[in-house]
């Protein structure tokens, strides 16, 4: 082999190296801060979603807020929620949700809002969808409304949504008022998998 070759070798030897070096460290570097913007969602979360239940079934941190500085609260995580699904920002959505399902009762509205105003079809649906997981009766004339909302994933949410509501229970007049809602929907939506998730709800309900 000529030196020529062998020069060429090496060169090419440590081109490569250094690129897998600097991917490596690029990765580190990338999973070290996935590491700290979870622990940092955990840590703003943990006060609300985590902490010890009192009497009203609210953290005590938020019970020792004032009306404003849990609406205060409330809006900025509502504003972080939007962001988080519109980016994508898995870690943070998952943080929300637990704290929205500890605390339905001071979510709740501003769920309902989000879910029926926000313009971004994704925000939408992600809204509907923490809102099922609640399971409140309340919320029944908010989902058939979204049954006719334009976004598909909305509908599709909204569906499911009304199926959580429960055949038996508190939520079981709400959900006989929604099963001809849901009829119309399975014979009628143009979209299959809206259509599907009416079929699996009335499972659930009929």
């Amino acid at each position: 082999m000529s030196r020529g070759n062998t020069r060429r070798i090496i060169t090419g030897s440590l081109v490569v190296l250094t690129g897998l070096g600097v991917f490596a460290l690029q990765h580190r570097s990338h999973n070290r801060r996935l590491a700290a913007d979870e622990q940092a969602a955990a840590e703003r979360f943990r006060g609300l979603a985590s902490g010890p239940l009192g009497p009203s079934g609210s953290p005590n941190g938020a019970q020792a807020r004032s009306p404003e500085e849990l609406k205060r609260d409330v809006a900025g995580d509502m504003s972080r929620w939007r962001t988080a699904v519109v980016v994508k920002d898995a870690e943070t959505v998952v943080a929300l949700d637990l704290a929205f399902r500890q605390l339905p009762d001071l979510y709740t509205d501003a769920l309902a809002k989000s879910a029926e105003t926000e313009a971004n079809e994704r925000v939408r649906a992600f809204s509907t969808r923490v809102l099922g997981k609640l399971k409140r009766p309340d919320q029944e004339p908010l989902y058939e409304r979204l049954l006719a909302d334009k976004s598909v994933y909305v509908r599709q949410n909204a569906a499911w949504a009304l199926g959580e509501l429960g055949a038996v229970g508190p939520g079981r007049a709400a959900a006989e008022h929604a099963v001809s809602e849901l009829r119309h929907v399975h014979a009628r939506d143009p979209a299959n998998e809206v259509r599907l998730a009416a079929k699996d709800a009335l499972n659930k309900l009929e």
